[in-house]
């Protein structure tokens, strides 16, 4: 999991020491390089104490919760009475998960609070579909396909997947043949094309954010992979299915035997 926190140091030392070596924890300075890094690249959780700066920082943090209302934000802050405030504030503005330091951060009640992220239920709602036929499958196989649904932009073709399977390129098309699954580029493409819908639900986000964020080179690739998953463009899709609809259409793709989409592997790579 990707964490992006804009924390005073002590506050940053604690979240570092919960988050262990299990997730990626990255500290910003200032409102700019927060916002810049939810642009450029994939993040699943965004820690924020409203007194960083030693004075409210109210404007900036509903200019987040306005601009991505699908990410989501957790104030971590320290019992005090204008953080307190700020807080309440911040709750009225959608932010749901308050953690106090001292009182309820310990490394438990953070990994408690990551197992509702949002992030994690987008991943699971293709993979309860597909993880029932991956049984008996080799664990490597299994874990690399678990971490396409949840980190697609760290797979950069289905060479790199074989791989990260402990598997040659061949050993892995018979597995997804052997367990009914679309092809192992197909699946790849789907992945992308699930996490581009979720960003897409974000205002905050232009089409050539969501395109740099999973990877792609150039936003008429993305634009090419959107239509040849879905037959739409990129601003279609984003408004014609909820994402609940989008993840069981994209589930029943890839539980379909075969190369859905046909031959064009190299679109992958560009």
């Amino acid at each position: 999991m990707e964490v992006l926190a804009r924390l005073s140091a002590p506050l940053a030392a604690q979240l570092q020491l919960a988050l262990a070596r299990e997730h990626a924890l990255t500290v910003v300075d200032g409102w700019g390089a927060l916002l810049l890094a939810i642009r450029e690249r994939p993040v699943d959780l965004v820690v924020l104490d409203p007194r960083t700066s030693g004075g409210l920082e109210l404007g900036q943090a509903r200019e987040l919760l306005a601009g991505h209302p699908t990410l989501p934000v957790v104030i971590y802050t320290t019992l005090r009475a204008d953080s307190m405030q700020a807080t309440v504030m911040l709750a009225k503005l959608g932010v749901q998960h308050v953690i106090l330091r001292g009182f309820d951060d310990e490394p438990e009640r953070f990994r408690q609070l990551f197992d509702q992220l949002p992030a994690d239920r987008l991943s699971h709602s293709v993979l309860r579909h597909v993880l029932p036929q991956l049984r008996g499958a080799p664990v490597l196989f299994v874990r690399a396909i678990t971490r396409l649904f949840e980190a697609p932009q760290e797979f950069l073709d289905v060479e790199h997947l074989a791989r990260m399977s402990g598997m040659t390129r061949r050993s892995l098309d018979r597995w997804f043949e052997r367990c009914g699954l679309a092809s192992a580029r197909t699946t790849i493409l789907i992945a992308r094309i699930l996490w581009a819908k979720h960003y897409m639900d974000d205002p905050g986000f232009l089409m050539e954010d969501i395109a740099t964020k999973l990877g792609y080179r150039s936003i008429r690739v993305f634009a090419r992979q959107v239509r040849t998953a879905t037959g739409m463009s990129p601003s279609t899709m984003r408004t014609a299915f909820t994402m609940e609809e989008f993840s069981l259409r994209m589930a029943a793709l890839v539980c379909r035997p075969g190369d859905v989409f046909g031959n064009g592997e190299s679109a992958l790579n560009e």
